[in-house]
């Protein structure tokens, strides 16, 4: 088996067999015809997720592939794939160079079309125990900062982002499964020992890591619950707040209306009128705060 990368298409032509031959999609249309294989070019060209299509006896994957995970890598890039996992395979890759590396390494050790196939998808979660590890991790301080009731607004940006992450880890894996489903009818396709137990061991791994973003969602939405939680308690101590305050201030407005009405009151001839009501209303003031503070109720 020969790795190839394209340059020019007439290095192609005829050319197929016992051959991994890596192009760009700005090849794609030197090497399928526009017109009878414009799914398969559309499929290669614009790949949105993780997945792995039949055509007559062709197969068509679609994956992602973190070359930062692996020596001499630097991002994350989408690939596609064109087999028939017996004696041919196009990948589709922006860095051809970096692809090619991975892909010999895996041919060095006498995998075939599939078992490459497998071995790379399987780097892409060697990891991933750690990252989801790492997550629960973050979701346990977020935890402990509800728990403290300190600075939890900080929280709900951290939320968010941890949502967010866990929605495309779900969606991730879930597509990953399906392309491990795919094989498990078609174990033939693995001609190796050796690729047969990295499949086995993919098809567990994958379930788990499923799983575990599962309970980790469970976490976050209990997290989200006690959030709320807080932002109710805080919601019910500023109304009682509110409360203590109306409840001081509403019998002093009634002698303020009282007073302010355009009536002779006999009390108003008198010299002493105004700084007794001043008194009795700061008396007012002061025992009904003792009393709230006796009764607790300035206590968040």
């Amino acid at each position: 088996m020969k790795v190839e990368i394209l340059d020019t298409e007439k290095q192609l032509k005829d050319k197929w067999k016992n051959k991994i031959i890596i192009i760009t999609k700005s090849q794609l249309t030197d090497v399928f015809d526009g017109k009878q294989d414009k799914e398969i070019i559309e499929s290669l060209k614009y790949i949105t997720s993780n997945k792995i299509e039949t055509f007559d006896d062709k197969y068509l994957a679609t994956f992602a592939f973190d070359f930062a995970q692996q020596e001499g890598g630097s991002r994350l890039e989408k690939i596609g794939l064109y087999s028939d996992f017996k004696t041919f395979a196009i990948y589709v890759a922006q860095n051809k160079t970096l692809l090619a590396e991975q892909i010999t390494k895996r041919v060095d050790k006498g995998l075939d079309f599939a078992g490459i196939l497998i071995s790379l998808i399987s780097s892409l979660t060697d990891n991933d125990y750690n990252k989801l590890e790492n997550i629960e991790n973050e979701l346990n301080k977020i935890e402990d900062k509800l728990s403290a009731s300190k600075s939890f607004e900080s929280c709900t940006t951290k939320m968010a982002y941890y949502r967010r992450m866990l929605i495309r880890y779900k969606h991730h894996y879930e597509q990953l499964n399906n392309i491990i489903d795919f094989f498990s009818t078609r174990l033939e396709l693995f001609t190796l020992q050796e690729e047969k137990n990295n499949y086995f061991i993919l098809s567990k791994r994958i379930p788990k890591l499923y799983s575990e973003i599962v309970y980790l969602r469970e976490i976050l939405s209990q997290l989200r619950d006690s959030y709320q939680a807080q932002v109710e308690i805080k919601q019910n101590n500023l109304m009682k707040i509110f409360t203590i305050i109306n409840a001081i201030f509403m019998p002093l407005q009634l002698v303020v209306g009282w007073y302010g009405m355009n009536l002779i009151m006999p009390e108003n001839k008198w010299l002493y009128t105004y700084p007794i009501v001043i008194a009795i209303s700061v008396i007012f003031v002061i025992v009904t705060l003792v009393v709230f503070y006796k009764k607790k109720y300035f206590k968040q």
